[in-house]
């Protein structure tokens, strides 16, 4: 059979099956994009009907036409660090204070050595309890050797994952709605292959928020606080220091000696018996 170069007819379905799913891929490629200009051309827009508003009304209406500014969202961290008379009490102190102000400590540990014995902890406090908290401890424990008190403002970037996520979520529906239109095997897979990806960056998009809600609800911070033992005084007191030293030291290099008493019990035989051996050539000779 000839061929007159005839076109085969084409599957009318398959072609806009193709269009949509292309389509979808499009719009969730450029959302990123889109999210942070529709922000800003709606700021503009904002600020634009804003100005035209005051302009036409009343001078008593202008306060009235003002864009409505986004909530703030703010992370706080402190570091706080003293020294006490009784660490044990001071630590009892902190971890009530922390059960007075609804938080946790989420890492506690402390360390001991010649002449001080440090505590250190982590706490995680609500946001509104924070300088509350601060001023309880100051109160009790008078001047503190240090405190660093950090601020960040992570509002533009917690406006832009939200906005990424409510995108994603209409490009999932979409992608739901194209599913249940779909009939043949190929494309029902094809779907769910692209349904799929978007299911994996709105997991990574939830988890993203998650962690911004909880930096803002709950501020970290991080308490040391020591209790000085002892220490030494003047020449007497490095003379002191000296002394125990030395004597731990000695103590030390006979244990080592003890616990290699058969390499030392060797090596005597060995000098023994070439000094016995030596002075046999030596006598016939002083004769």
């Amino acid at each position: 059979m000839l061929n007159f170069g005839i076109p085969k007819p084409t599957n009318m379905k398959t072609i806009s099956f193709n269009k949509a799913l292309a389509l979808l891929a499009l719009t969730g490629a450029l959302s990123f994009v889109g999210c942070n200009r529709a922000e800003e051309a709606a700021s503009e827009s904002m600020s634009k009907s804003t100005v035209v508003d005051m302009a036409a009304a009343p001078a008593d209406a202008a306060s009235t036409s003002q864009p409505i500014q986004p909530e703030r969202k703010l992370t706080k961290e402190a570091f706080l660090k003293w020294g006490t008379s009784d660490i044990d009490k001071t630590h009892q102190h902190i971890t009530a204070l922390v059960k007075k102000n609804q938080g946790y400590i989420s890492d506690d540990h402390q360390t001991r050595d010649e002449y001080q014995i440090s505590s250190n902890m982590e706490i995680r406090i609500p946001a509104v309890q924070f300088d509350s908290f601060i001023s309880a401890i100051e109160n009790e424990e008078g001047r503190l050797d240090e405190k660093n008190i950090k601020v960040l403002d992570v509002t533009e970037e917690f406006i832009d994952v939200t906005a990424r996520l409510k995108t994603k979520k209409e490009l999932e529906q979409h992608y739901l709605e194209l599913l249940k239109q779909t009939r043949n095997i190929e494309e029902v897979m094809q779907v769910e292959q692209q349904l799929s990806l978007v299911r994996g960056e709105i997991e990574s998009v939830e988890g993203r928020l998650r962690y911004l809600n909880s930096r803002i609800d709950l501020s970290v911070l991080t308490v040391e606080f020591y209790e000085t033992t002892s220490a030494p005084v003047g020449f007497f007191g490095e003379l002191g220091k000296s002394f125990v030293e030395g004597w731990k030291n000695f103590l030390y290099f006979i244990l080592g000696a003890l616990s290699i008493w058969p390499i030392l019990l060797l090596l005597g035989g060995v000098i023994f018996w070439w000094r016995r051996r030596k002075a046999k050539k030596v006598l016939p000779s002083g004769k």
